[in-house]
């Protein structure tokens, strides 16, 4: 499907809703930083989120970047999603998101 991310009610203290701001929102908003996009999976962590988009082969990260959760090689704070250059082309499996780190595991089974 065509990528129109709806959150339910929810903290957006550190930026993890992917709207710009850090605002907590009391309804379901669309992200629109991810339109066109087909993204077939998504992926929460303490603070922060994962989209993937299957077709494109990409993986978007936002929220919280302390402890460089986010994968883009600092520990800046993201509010809105942006491309995870080192995971660009791969055929990921699975992401998973925990407290302080997210990962990705290829088809073929590589953990990144």
């Amino acid at each position: 499907w065509k990528c129109c991310l709806f959150l339910g009610k929810s903290r957006g203290e550190d930026g993890q809703l992917g709207h710009g701001d850090a605002e907590d929102r009391l309804i379901p908003t669309h992200v629109g930083a991810l339109d066109g996009l087909e993204i077939v999976s998504f992926t929460c962590g303490a603070d922060h989120t994962t989209a993937y988009s299957g077709t494109q082969m990409e993986v978007y990260s936002w929220g919280w970047g302390d402890f460089g959760r986010l994968g883009h090689g600092n520990s800046s704070d993201l509010l809105t999603p942006q491309l995870i250059k080192t995971l660009q082309g791969l055929r990921i499996k699975q992401i998973a998101c925990g407290d302080s780190h997210c990962l990705a595991v290829t088809m073929e089974g590589e953990v990144q």
